[in-house]
């Protein structure tokens, strides 16, 4: 019976109504009811049919609009719609509103609502006394209040985080803003700000020129400090943030931040800023009063296949950008370069300037002009991975030594697997270097060639193992091979291989080196086991131990104590890791010197989280003088170790509330390095920290001090 009520409903709506606004031959397809439906348990048919009321969980459904109430009364002839007891309006399923009583006009789309709470696609709520909505121009709210948070379910009186209430909320669906007057800015429940007028951009604006969120600073050297960014949208694909960063003992810092995005995909982002200091320091670098830097970078398409690009930073001076916190780096590069990938096939053509911010005594840094990698994969049917490389590195100075060297490498390496489980890696290369290189003591130039081929070999054996405690692999292994011994001159440069880190990560490589300008040759032998545990509950163990002997031919670092491989027999190399689902994380790595029997290298990490309680991370690293490669070139008398404690914490105190700390300790020195402390809240519609951090580096003009910062975020929120 219900349904033929509804089906008898619907024919006489559409008889009666046969009006270009509910008729069409063809209508919008988004709109699901063309015309008037009803569903109710009860219909009452009033006025010879001309008014319906449906009671009894009723639901009016038309086009893109529903209604939900206890009542609905529908007057045809002057298009209204009543609704009552616990209403409930959707549109487009963008928008919500719930009130207790509802009056609604032309077409759904004009009304008034009492007792009203309106939800936005974006999930923020809007609630007033009473509102007029116009769903095509504007909707006005009074004894409104707004907000993004989450009803507590502590009890009813329980606050929201932060709520704007305001005597009249207007939603302005023509110029997409809501607009609040005599508003109250409330976080948890205590007024923090009044103003007189507010507007912030609806749902539907994705990016709006207006003011953003605040933060405040303070540090011994410039005093009480905030910031106010403020972005201007100029187009549809860039934008500037102008964002003058005010301090009481220098006077005001400006910032600029400028965003594109071009028709091809591209970005660019330049971002220069400027101070005229007031209370300058006498030992400064550069100009005592007038500091600047500027950082950029982009990514430019070419075509599908080739990308043309930038990374550059300058300063006016060394150690302003760390002074003011805005690049904590103590070295950069700035490059211009082209890049090209066609399916395993590699270009790029660089020129790079390197610029070392330290006050430090050395060779004058390098700028490369220009730096180009190449390779080519060769495809061939009987013959897999076999590749063609090269590197090409033009490096010149103002002022010091220079050098030009072309790199060639024929490489060709495979894998194979026996039926009873042997892998076996065969490795062949051959590299050829040609250098040129300028002496600008003896003003000359010195070419050089050398030859340097690569064979080498590893074989594994890998034995599995369904314990009852998980599954377990165990793999002894053998690498062997030869490098060709190393060719040096006295007048030759090494610019890009000064480091060099045994370690169980490269046990097995024939070729350590880290760059092209040296080569660690000779003949070697390398042994060792590699062991991991699956285990049921879910973690998985790692560990691998061995040492590398050197049997024959030129050994290029039998003078670099701090190599590891200085002797016949290296050190003895090996790791140990475990992570359970990333809730606990270890890993220790060391090298075992047998000439003095000691741990030479220890590398100890732990990282434990709770990501609702808590998270830890301890960081202990112990290098002694020996092992330290920073040593290399030095007088043993200058000889330093590196011992470092590091960790943060992240401690859940109370519901969204956490203190937080972080910090790094010499020991060798018996003091802190720099440290932090503070206290963070975070919910879904509210974040702030509050720290205070102390950096105990010092450099020229910069010097011991202590800050603190102070860092607010409504979330979906930007002021307007």
């Amino acid at each position: 019976m219900i349904i033929k009520r509804y089906i008898y409903l619907a024919c006489i709506i559409m008889l009666l109504f046969a009006s270009p606004n509910l008729w069409a031959n063809e209508h919008d397809t988004k709109d699901l009811y063309p015309s008037i439906y009803f569903e109710a348990d009860n219909l009452l048919y009033e006025n010879d049919g001309q008014n319906i009321k449906a009671s009894g969980n009723a639901k009016l459904f038309y086009k893109s609009h529903v209604v939900e109430a206890e009542e609905i009364t529908y007057l045809q002839e002057v298009d209204k719609v009543i609704a009552s007891g616990n209403v409930t309006l959707l549109d487009k399923g963008k928008v919500k509103i719930t009130a207790n009583k509802i009056t609604l006009s032309d077409e759904l789309k004009n009304g008034f609502l009492e007792g009203a709470n309106m939800i936005l696609e974006d999930g923020s709520k809007i609630r007033a006394d009473r509102a007029n909505i116009n769903l095509t121009k504007s909707s006005t709210f009074t004894g409104a209040s707004y907000t993004f948070c989450e009803k507590c379910n502590k009890d009813d009186d329980c606050p929201y985080t932060w709520e704007f209430q305001s005597d009249e909320v207007v939603h302005d669906e023509l110029n997409k803003k809501i607009i609040f007057k005599n508003i109250k800015f409330n976080v948890l429940d205590k007024t923090l700000l009044r103003l007189p007028q507010f507007a912030y951009p609806d749902f539907t604006v994705k990016r709006q020129s207006g003011f953003l969120i605040p933060t405040y600073s303070f540090s011994n050297f410039y005093g009480h400090a905030i910031k106010v960014p403020y972005i201007y949208i100029l187009d549809e694909a860039s934008d500037l943030t102008i964002s003058p960063f005010i301090t009481t003992k220098q006077g005001p810092l400006f910032d600029f931040e400028y965003r594109k995005k071009t028709k091809k995909g591209g970005d660019i982002y330049i971002n220069p800023n400027l101070i005229y200091q007031a209370d300058p320091s006498a030992v400064a670098p550069g100009d005592e009063k007038f500091r600047a830097s500027i950082q950029t970078h982009g990514v430019i398409p070419i075509n599908n296949n080739f990308n043309w690009g930038w990374d550059a930073t300058y300063a006016t001076d060394d150690t302003y950008m760390r002074k003011y916190s805005l690049d904590s780096r103590t070295k950069y590069n700035s490059n211009i370069y082209v890049e090209g990938l066609k399916g395993q096939n590699y270009l790029n053509i660089a020129a790079i300037n390197y610029k070392n911010l330290l006050n430090e005594t050395e060779t004058p840094q390098a700028i490369l002009l220009p730096r180009i990698d190449h390779q080519y994969n060769f495809d061939l049917p009987n013959l897999k991975n076999l590749s063609f490389e090269n590197n090409i590195v033009n490096i010149q100075r103002a002022s010091g030594d220079e050098q030009i060297r072309l790199t060639s490498e024929l490489k060709w390496d495979e894998r194979y697997i026996s039926n009873n489980g042997i892998i076996l890696e065969p490795k062949l290369s051959v590299r050829a270097d040609h250098l040129r290189t300028f002496d600008e003591s003896e003003n000359e130039y010195t070419n050089f060639s050398r030859v340097t081929p690569n064979l080498s070999t590893s074989i594994s054996w890998p034995f599995f193992d369904n314990a009852p405690y998980g599954k377990q692999i165990f793999e002894p292994k053998i690498a062997f091979g030869y490098v060709g011994d190393e060719k040096k001159h006295s007048d030759l440069l090494n610019e890009d291989a000064q480091t060099f880190n045994f370690n169980s990560l490269n046990l097995f490589e024939m070729n350590r080196s880290l760059g092209f300008d040296r080569i660690d040759g000779g003949s070697k032998i390398s042994l060792g086991v590699n062991y991991s545990l699956q285990d049921d509950i879910g973690g998985l163990l790692s560990a691998n131990i061995g040492q590398s002997y050197h049997i024959s031919g030129l050994n290029s670092l039998a003078s670099d104590q701090w190599s590891g491989t200085d002797n016949y027999h290296s050190d003895i190399v090996g790791s140990i890791s475990y992570n359970l689902n990333d809730a606990v994380v270890i890993d220790y790595k060391t090298r075992y010197d047998r000439s003095s029997s000691d741990n030479s290298i220890n590398e100890f990490n732990l990282e434990m989280h709770d990501f609702n309680n808590y998270s830890i991370g301890i960081n202990y690293t112990d290098i002694e003088a020996e092992a330290n490669w920073l040593n290399s070139g030095l007088n043993a008398n200058n000889h330093v170790a590196l011992s470092e404690l590091s960790g943060f914490l992240e401690f859940g105190i109370a519901p969204d509330w956490s203190i937080i700390s972080s910090g790094t300790f010499n020991l060798e020195s018996d003091d802190f390095v720099s440290n932090q402390i503070g206290l963070r809240y975070d919910d879904e519609c509210l974040a702030f920290d509050i720290g205070y951090r102390e950096n105990l580096f010092t450099d020229r003009d910069i010097k011991k001090d202590r800050s603190i910062l102070f860092n607010f975020e409504l979330k979906t929120s930007a002021l307007d």
